[in-house]
């Protein structure tokens, strides 16, 4: 298991470095004419330029690492490309393994549910002195509400992670750090929400993940997210989530330790370096 998940790193990392490559030339020549950064040479703008594409890229990556690391673990029919939610056999493809969407008979894109579930989510907002009361068993609450909004075509929403335990079905919604600030967070929760309408069923758990912890693993989390999710059940902070998707013989230690690996192996720093000076030289 440990070689599937260095392979599967290995592949989608290099994929990523492939992109990063075609991209940073362009990318830099865009940033050379920003005249705010004129201050800085060439070699801090071509470092810039790295960053700021490697840390936009590489969430898809590793977010594509643990939709296939999940397949792993409940396997590839419990990992489905489209979580077939509308109770029949539906002629819709998703030819890329790699991303998942949702399929319902509930429209997601409605407006008038869509007003529905920011009030929903406004009702158990966190008032400072107690959590916020939106938790699974208040979600639940959507499944019936869903059924006003059920028409007889077939509505897809992308999602960023779903799979079935054996139990019951988990969507998440997953941002690297989770730093999100408090204009944003409420569409996040109200995006998340909105699907577990869409998936219509009771045996579901919705959670908001992240794939690091931004205060340090171990630590208490905190984000603007905490206020509209009940906090811990809705959360999979950090290796948390990892722990959630990895086979159950990997655990988030040694997973860190098979990433290191890997990227020593495709020696990234030097492909980062060469990058960097092969611009800044010219």
């Amino acid at each position: 298991m440990k070689e599937k998940i260095k392979e599967i790193l290995t592949e989608e990392f290099n994929d990523l470095i492939s992109k990063i490559e075609i991209d940073f030339k362009k990318n830099y020549n865009k940033k050379r004419r920003n005249f705010i950064l004129s201050q800085f040479d060439n070699k801090t703008t071509a470092q810039m330029v790295f960053v700021s594409s490697f840390e936009s890229k590489s969430g898809n990556t590793i977010e594509r690492c643990a939709k296939r690391f999940a397949r792993l673990k409940y396997g590839e029919e419990n990992v489905p490309s489209v979580i077939n939610m509308t109770g029949h056999e539906i002629d819709i493809f998703n030819n890329d393994t790699k991303t998942q969407i949702i399929a319902s008979h509930i429209n997601m894109s409605d407006s008038n549910l869509g007003g529905y579930i920011t009030t929903f989510r406004k009702d158990n907002t966190s008032n400072g002195r107690i959590a916020s009361t939106l938790n699974n068993n208040k979600m639940q609450e959507l499944v019936s509400i869903g059924d006003n909004y059920i028409d007889k075509n077939i509505h897809t929403k992308p999602v960023d992670l779903a799979f079935f335990d054996g139990t019951n079905w988990n969507i998440m919604e997953i941002k690297a750090g989770g730093d999100l600030d408090s204009s944003n967070a409420p569409s996040n929760v109200d995006k998340l929400l909105t699907l577990y309408t869409g998936m219509h069923t009771t045996k579901c758990k919705a959670y908001f993940a992240t794939l690091y912890n931004k205060n340090g693993e171990g630590k208490m989390w905190n984000g603007c997210v905490k206020r509209y999710l009940n906090y811990p059940e809705n959360f999979l902070i950090g290796s948390h989530f990892w722990n959630k998707v990895l086979p159950e013989n990997i655990k988030f230690d040694e997973f860190c330790s098979i990433y290191n690996e890997v990227l020593e192996e495709l020696d990234l720093n030097k492909i980062i370096r060469d990058l960097i000076n092969s611009s800044s030289e010219e």
